[in-house]
């Protein structure tokens, strides 16, 4: 039995992360600076909740001495609006601690860690795919953040043993997910729509990100770990579709699922223009060598999934 302790234990990904690790027959220990399991519904009594910021140091090693965790999944940071708002906050969350964290894996025993990079560890630039292998310096505090996150996670991978890999999601929709960063609407109009509730876009109909569905994403992240000792490369994409959708085709997928979904329109010019850097697809090339393929890679098979979801369990994912 393998014992996983997540930073960043309570947020959507998670969540349906440590749901899935339960159902392998594996433990799973929980670390946030907030308890809410409200995504795991009956799972909630499986799970080890422990309380404390991965800005307390001594909080999270107590944590780790006390349940002797293998694997560390480190989804702890701040998102890229906020660590906008307040950058020195911003690198003190989601940089400066990362040192402490890897030292603290290493002292107590880690022996695997999965760092949860971005998109955003992309740059601005013109290339239609992102590779990982592309020079492309991220524009925001939280991308450099990645990059950061990556590199050290490397180089304690090649200096102390501890196997390593960074998973650059795509923006990762489900069920659950809360309002909160600018690819928020390509959950939100599904949700609403599931739940009978209006949304509006604020965003034109040809604005396109990467997505990935949540079941893909924990399925990738999962796979990833159980080859980690065998990554040639430590750096992957994952991604759900092999072309980004349209705000447009989303909302089409939507209403071909729920034919009364009343999703509008309403361009925000500064929405817009966070979105437009990502408008790139996400070349998944290194998941699928690892003979990973989404199991969501229709846009109306997710959609479908998704609905059925919140429908059949409206008070756990209610948003």
């Amino acid at each position: 039995m393998t014992t996983f302790l997540i930073t960043g234990g309570s947020g959507f990904l998670g969540q349906w992360l440590a749901k899935s690790i339960i159902d392998s027959g594996d433990e799973v220990v929980l670390y946030d600076v907030r308890k809410n399991t409200s995504i795991l519904g009956r799972k909630e009594k499986q799970v080890v909740f422990q309380l404390g910021g991965i800005e307390q140091i001594e909080e999270l090693e107590r944590a780790l001495k006390r349940y002797k965790p293998s694997v560390l999944i480190h989804y702890a940071a701040l998102l890229s609006a906020t660590a906008e708002a307040d950058p020195t906050k911003g690198y003190s969350v989601n940089i400066s601690s990362l040192w402490s964290l890897f030292e603290a894996a290493r002292k107590n025993g880690v022996e695997e860690v999965v760092f949860a990079s971005s998109t955003l560890a992309y740059g601005d630039d013109d290339a239609p795919t992102m590779k990982e292998f592309m020079y492309s310096p991220p524009v925001t505090l939280y991308g450099i953040s990645k990059i950061y996150g990556e590199m050290l996670g490397s180089w304690y991978q090649r200096k102390y043993g501890i196997e390593f890999a960074a998973l650059r999601y795509a923006s990762v929709i489900g069920p659950g997910r809360g309002e909160g960063g600018a690819t928020a609407y390509a959950t939100l109009m599904f949700q609403k729509a599931a739940q009978g509730e209006p949304y509006v876009v604020r965003l034109p109909k040809d604005a396109r990100i990467p997505i990935v569905y949540v079941k893909d994403a924990v399925d990738a992240t999962l796979a990833v770990r159980k080859r980690i000792s065998l990554l040639r490369e430590r750096i992957l994409n994952v991604v759900g579709l092999r072309r980004n959708p349209t705000a447009g085709e989303l909302v089409a997928s939507a209403k071909r699922v729920i034919p009364d979904a009343r999703i509008t329109f309403e361009p925000d010019e500064e929405m817009s223009r966070m979105i437009a850097s990502s408008r790139r697809n996400m070349d998944m090339t290194r998941l699928t060598e690892l003979g990973w393929k989404p199991r969501f890679g229709n846009l109306d098979h997710l959609v479908s999934d998704f609905v059925e979801e919140v429908r059949t369990n409206p008070q756990q994912y209610r948003v």
